[in-house]
């Protein structure tokens, strides 16, 4: 929009200056002053009077392309009127202004067409952009749900096992899965949280899955303070975790590494000694989509990426700053 004012203006003065010119080469009884004068006058007061009208016939939705042309016609004709009225000791030289001002009017006419198009087609990727950041809300709203749901089936299942094998270890798992509970009810509806309050909140999460795995989890938190009161969007390591869980669960290994660490001071690396098998491609794929949509709520580029090596696989997402 910047863009277009400053071409307009640019416009505006360059058609000023080609009707001041052409109005001297047919010697006009008037001095260079005030033929340059009313050049201005006219070719500004039809660029922004009919700029105002486009605006508001944009931004209405019962008007058209077809009212806008007719509605500058009717402005242009009372412009070269004006003009004509000012001019009419020169009578022999009104063919002259009527070709160089309807030039002019047929200028800024074509200018005002374009800009038409394009404040239409910019107001409607608006209006599509506002829809689509309306699915995105209400996809990430059910994934939310979802996972706190399947999270907690998970959870009470494993609970209820536990329980008739070793009731001492059930007690701590329905210790942290209570405190994991109530951060993720607390923290879901939320637009970001802390980062701080999400690794201790992943801390737990990687001890509960210790207990329900059977296997050894190692968390290594690699950030300094300073970065524990940035923001990401909520649930955003539990979905992280989940997958990389599940992916844990149907190995054979017995120990799984991870490390979360902060990369050029805008993005959250969480690395794991898990790389995702090729049966688990597909639903890795679906995981990294479920969160690229969650990122796109803050921004058009989400920003996650993913890499996988022999031994290693990494998720990179970036902190919203701000």
């Amino acid at each position: 929009m910047k863009s277009l004012t400053s071409i307009r203006f640019f416009l505006s003065i360059v058609f000023s200056a080609v009707l001041a010119v052409g109005s001297l080469m047919i010697d006009l009884n008037y001095s260079f002053f005030i033929v340059c004068v009313f050049a201005v006058i006219f070719c500004f007061s039809l660029m922004e009077t009919s700029s105002a009208i486009l605006n508001k016939i944009v931004r209405s939705e019962s008007h058209s392309f077809f009212v806008f042309c007719i509605i500058f016609l009717g402005l242009s004709y009372i412009h070269y009127a004006v003009l004509k009225i000012i001019v009419n000791d020169n009578e022999h030289y009104i063919y002259e202004i009527k070709l160089y001002t309807w030039f002019i009017i047929l200028a800024i006419g074509l200018f005002q067409s374009l800009n038409y198009w394009l404040l239409k087609n910019n107001k409607e990727r608006s209006r599509l952009l506002n829809q689509k950041q309306v699915y995105l809300q209400h996809s990430f709203n059910a994934i939310k749900s979802q996972n706190v749901i399947e999270f907690l089936k998970d959870a009470l299942i494993n609970t209820v096992g536990l329980i008739k094998k070793d009731p001492n270890l059930a007690v701590v798992q329905i210790e942290k899965l209570t405190s994991i509970l109530r951060y993720l009810l607390q923290s879901r509806d939320q637009r970001f949280v802390k980062l701080g309050a999400e690794l201790q909140n992943a801390q737990e999460y990687c001890e509960l899955a210790e207990i329900q795995l059977s296997n050894k989890v190692n968390l290594s938190l690699n950030i300094t303070e300073d970065f524990n009161h940035t923001n990401i969007p909520p649930l955003v390591f539990q979905m992280v975790l989940d997958n990389q869980f599940k992916n844990f669960a149907g190995s054979e290994k017995k120990e799984l590494n991870i490390e979360v660490y902060i990369e050029n001071k805008k993005f959250v690396v969480v690395k794991t000694s898990l790389p995702p098998s090729f049966e688990n491609n597909f639903k890795n794929q679906q995981f990294i989509n479920n969160l690229k949509q969650r990122y796109q709520l803050y921004n058009k580029a989400s920003g996650v990426s993913e890499l996988s090596t022999a031994n290693d696989y990494f998720v990179k997402f970036p902190l919203v700053i701000g």
